[in-house]
């Protein structure tokens, strides 16, 4: 049973929403940040991204914010009378939605997600344009078909008249307290995910806004994580009259509330996640004078900035692989894994099934291949491919190294904790120990967490432990060799990629 019992649980509660691209769910933490037994007192439900050959990726905002509603009400359900305990709701969502709203906020586009890249040609023409770095610099986010400069570019050059009928450009999280709440205020972390936030100033890019023919008024108000907002509107309180008096908190994104969950809530320690894409993100002391090329510097709230990089490539290229080639059961894959030698393969794997984020943002990249024999296995291909997204990560933590402590963690979460031999090839590649982070649902922690410590139940400087398991610690000769196969692939992606 995933979580503690709810007897066994201190009042008061926290609910939790996670917005996905691929499911919404409903989760409650206790006061001591411990999740309550998830089986029967969370709710889930499936959502279903819409794409297409053209690059699409995009949600109906309807269906997503009945999604969101009918997970609420589920849990509000299996609570029962223990719902009047739920002090805090928190939120976080997919980063970089954006929507364009009329002037009473009725949706004109769809909910376009930070994975749609029929804005490409426009990234790229950016790109061109942009070629100093200065806005890198200014806002943190690379020129990217994942950003909203390059989104507002596509739908401005492909649809001039829809884009001078739309009065509002939010994010998703904004349409759900506008909804909510009465407020459409945007959170200084979804804001920092939008390629628009001054990251020093933290106010919108004037530069950008003009730029892109948009002003303030037409982006939502930007607001801190804390203090909790208490507007829940009429007709919410009718539905949720256990809710009526809690503190309703701005969504945040996923990786952020990944981050603090995972226990790298200070910088004493780097995330890392691997899920269906992967990333490597670090909370540091103070906001970074320049931002290493490569890099992203987002917000965890007003106080906390977050440095890193994120991939496109991480489960997916293991899900792809066995997809393509019928692999064997995942006990035989794993025992190849442990066995087998660093690249003895001979391959060069470049795993941009869905183009290239960090380092080096070409949305235009594709996956390849090189050194295919008739020897060649299916094992062999996992293990490229493996090896290929820890390479992509040991060039993220190359940027990262020269602002780490020595000494720091590397704290890991997500579903390929559930193979230990990816783990252990993610070591060998870094010459790094990871320690995996075992707490069941660390996004959904990291909003309680957050939460917890808005309304003053919790203390940053005594946080509540993170449950971990063994550190993996990296083989050395294994390093060594791996760093000949880094370089190959850095090698294969200049022939391709220039």
């Amino acid at each position: 049973m995933p979580g503690i019992p709810l007897a066994s649980a201190r009042p008061p509660f926290l609910l939790t929403i996670d917005v996905g691209t691929s499911s919404m769910r409903a989760l409650v933490y206790d006061s001591a940040c411990k999740l309550i037994d998830s089986n029967h007192f969370s709710s889930r439900t499936q959502v279903s991204l819409q794409t297409d050959l053209s690059g699409a990726a995009w949600f109906d905002p309807e269906l997503l914010f009945a999604s969101l509603t009918s997970v609420i009400d589920a849990c509000v359900n299996n609570l029962g009378s223990k719902a009047k305990e739920v002090v805090g709701v928190a939120f976080d969502t997919f980063a970089s939605s954006l929507v364009g709203l009329d002037e009473k906020f009725t949706p004109l586009t769809p909910v376009f997600t930070y994975a749609d890249t029929r804005c490409s040609p426009q990234a790229r023409a950016l790109r061109m344009l942009h070629k100093d770095g200065a806005s890198h610099q200014r806002t943190g986010c690379m020129i990217h078909s994942s950003y909203h400069p390059a989104l507002l570019s596509w739908r401005k050059e492909t649809n001039l008249e829809g884009f001078k009928k739309v009065r509002h450009w939010w994010s998703f999280g904004s349409l759900i307290t506008q909804r909510l709440l009465g407020n459409p205020a945007v959170s200084l972390s979804l804001a920092s995910w939008t390629g628009l936030l001054h990251r020093q100033l933290l106010e919108w890019d004037r530069e950008w806004l003009s730029e892109l023919g948009i002003y303030d008024e037409q982006l939502a108000p930007l607001a801190d994580f804390s203090p909790a907002l208490r507007t829940l509107q009429p007709m919410w309180e009718e539905r949720w009259p256990a809710l009526a008096n809690a503190g309703w908190f701005l969504p945040i994104s996923d990786g952020a509330a990944a981050n603090i969950g995972s226990g790298c809530f200070h910088d004493s320690a780097v995330a890392l996640t691997i899920g269906t894409t992967a990333a490597m993100r670090m909370v540091p002391a103070v906001i970074p004078h320049a931002v290493p090329l490569g890099l992203w510097n987002y917000r965890v709230d007003g106080k906390r900035p977050l440095l890193g990089g994120a991939l496109t490539e991480g489960g997916n290229v293991h899900e792809w692989l066995n997809r393509i080639l019928q692999l064997p059961p995942r006990e035989e894959c794993e025992k190849h894994l442990l066995s087998a030698g660093p690249g003895q393969h001979g391959l060069s794997f470049l795993p941009f099934l869905s183009g290239e984020r960090a380092p080096g943002w070409r949305d235009d990249a594709t996956a390849a291949v090189a050194g295919l024999r008739l020897g060649t296995s299916s094992l062999d291909l996992l293990q490229a491919g493996l090896e290929a997204v820890a390479f992509r990560l040991a060039l993220i933590y190359k940027r990262l190294e020269p602002l780490v402590r020595p000494g720091r963690q590397i704290l890991a979460s997500g579903g390929f904790l559930q193979s230990p031999a990816w783990v252990k090839i993610i070591a060998n590649v870094l010459g790094k120990e990871i320690t995996p982070c075992l707490e069941p649902e660390a996004t959904s922690r990291g909003l309680a967490w957050l939460a917890l410590e808005a309304l003053g139940l919790l203390d940053p400087s005594n946080p509540p432990p993170v449950e971990t398991g063994p550190g993996v610690t990296p083989d050395m000769e294994s390093h060594k060799q791996y760093q000949e196969a880094l370089a190959a692939q850095e090698g294969l992606y200049r022939k391709l990629l220039g």
